[in-house]
């Protein structure tokens, strides 16, 4: 059976109908938008990092603590409001976004955020300091995990610190470490905990996991751990909080005034996308934007509960399942459907065949079994729902009687 070779080309949706500029719940992660602030639904934890930061900042205390929760709880966004705001009061802060398993690395990355940009005449000298031997004792330690001293690699980091007023050091997506070797993370949490020992004055150390890595490292470092301040859980948002984010979000692209803060969707539909998102910010966004997208192109008004569900109900098609999809995604998805049949399928042959690190994808796949996109086997395969097989199961037998 012969494809047709040009692709199909749907309009771009407009908002005017609902009197917005264009659809606000596009942006998922707080780094992409500018004026935070104005969007962001603040809940507990945030009063509890404003009285943090105001403590480190006004007695020039030192404090450490996780951020625990799912993907898509909003853990980097808080991270990034501590690194905003020791940043402004001149201090130093460091974010590092754990991308993987390698301790050597993960502390390379470390020191590196501190370092100026290089000049030419400093990659110069420095070349040459190596050529003629003189390997500083930071590179030394950071040659192998036999090499690497964990109390001498945590006074360096305090030592560096200290030259600031302020100061915190982040690391984002811990979870990203879960597979290196035991041995490897104990080195690798015994420097942290000397460093929250002995650290310097109007300091902040926080790191951002997901519960299930969190669980094993706790049991792995119970030392380290217990030399932590608070320990925050993330919740998912209550109703009135998805009711918030609804409102805040639209009033910053309204182009008509109304009276209804939460127009074009009625309280019905917000309750129902608040329940299928099981209160997850990043799940609840997809669905809005998701909903508002498909709901302008067929000018509904309002968007009540029963549009939602007319709108998220099973696709009718292959095509229209894939342009389901988020965008980001949909390579993975197209993988499974084209090049595996739908899967069953290891995250480690989607990442081959996408060229894309095997970490990323798995949190991926992941988040579309979350969605709804994707289904999970207990041996950690992924394979397309049931009525997208057969989809596949049609198409074959077309192609096969062509």
């Amino acid at each position: 059976m012969e494809k047709s070779s040009t692709l199909k080309v749907y309009p771009s949706p407009s908002y005017e109908v609902y009197g917005l500029s264009r659809n606000p719940f596009g942006e998922l992660a707080s780094e992409g938008i500018e004026d935070i602030e104005s969007i962001h639904v603040y809940q507990e934890i945030d009063m509890k990092l404003s009285m943090i930061i105001s403590e480190v900042i006004g007695n020039k205390s030192s404090i450490a603590f996780s951020i625990v929760g799912p993907l898509g709880m909003g853990k980097t966004q808080r991270l990034k409001s501590i690194a905003k705001a020791i940043s402004e009061q001149g201090g130093k802060a460091i974010y590092v976004k754990v991308d993987t398993n390698d301790i050597l690395k993960i502390t390379r990355d470390l020191f590196n955020s501190m370092k100026p940009p290089k000049s030419k005449t400093n990659i110069f000298l420095e070349n040459l300091s190596r050529k003629l031997g003189f390997i500083d004792r930071l590179e030394k330690m950071l040659s192998s995990t036999q090499e690497y001293k964990s109390r001498d690699i945590a006074e360096m980091l305090t030592k560096e610190l200290n030259k600031y007023p302020y100061s915190a050091l982040l690391l984002d997506e811990l979870e990203n470490m879960q597979t290196a070797r035991e041995q490897d993370k104990i080195q690798f949490f015994e420097m942290l905990r000397h460093f929250i020992s002995n650290m310097p004055q109007g300091c902040i150390v926080a790191f951002a996991c997901i519960p299930e890595a969190y669980e094993e490292y706790t049991k792995i470092f119970p030392a380290f751990f217990m030399r932590l301040h608070y320990e925050f859980r993330l919740r998912p948002m209550s109703l009135e909080e998805t009711f918030e984010l609804v409102k805040k979000r639209l009033n910053k692209v309204r182009i008509r005034d109304t009276d209804d803060p939460i127009y074009p969707f009625t309280e019905g539909a917000i309750k129902l996308i608040h329940e299928l998102g099981k209160g997850n910010p990043r799940q609840i966004l997809r669905l809005l934007h998701y909903v508002l997208s498909e709901a302008s192109k067929h000018k509904f008004d309002p968007i009540d509960d029963y549009v939602v569900t007319t709108i998220l109900e099973e696709p009718k098609s292959l095509e229209e399942y894939l342009t389901r999809i988020p965008k980001d995604y949909r390579d993975l998805v197209e993988a499974i459907v084209y090049k595996f049949n739908g899967g069953p399928v290891s995250y480690i042959q989607i990442a081959k065949e996408v060229k894309k690190p095997g970490i990323q994808v798995y949190e991926q796949l992941e988040e579309l079994i979350r969605l709804g996109f994707l289904i999970g086997d207990p041996k950690g395969n992924y394979k397309v729902p049931d009525y997208v097989r057969k989809f596949l199961e049609k198409r074959q037998q077309e192609e096969e009687s062509e």
